[in-house]
């Protein structure tokens, strides 16, 4: 097994030990939920920096195909937060959902469309993945 030592990914490869690095560090002195946030996030970056060194540069470059799908799970999942939004919106002037009345703080209802948003993107991709043609 070939492993490709580019800058790119000796940096990621080093950002990611440091995170893991300022976890530790986190977790041991500051606050335990925090590090061990960053040295979950350090441990996926690291995988995933060995499995991008390991690869040809072949296996890394995506044909038209996925572009085109992720393209258009992008724009579809983009119109659908932004109807969400616009629903939650209106249900929130209107007073018709108890659980978005302006007791509940705007950060946390931004955040859950853009959980939201995320979910519906993954759906799409999946689904124009399986139906085999993206326009």
């Amino acid at each position: 097994m070939k492993f490709r030592k580019e800058k790119d990914i000796i940096i990621f490869i080093g950002i990611s030990l440091g995170a893991i690095l300022a976890g530790i560090i986190i977790f041991l002195f500051i606050k335990p939920f925090i590090g061990f946030l960053l040295i979950m996030g350090g441990l996926i970056g690291l995988t995933a920096g060995y499995i991008a060194a390991t690869k040809s540069k072949e296996d890394l470059i995506e044909d038209e195909r996925s572009v085109r799908v992720r393209e258009k799970a992008g724009y579809s999942a983009f119109i659908a937060t932004l109807l969400i939004s616009g629903i939650v919106s209106l249900l929130r002037l209107l007073k018709i959902s108890p659980s978005l009345t302006p007791s509940r703080d705007v950060a946390e209802v931004v955040q859950d469309i853009w959980i939201i948003g995320l979910w519906i993107f993954i759906v799409f991709r999946w689904y124009y993945n399986k139906k085999g043609d993206a326009e």
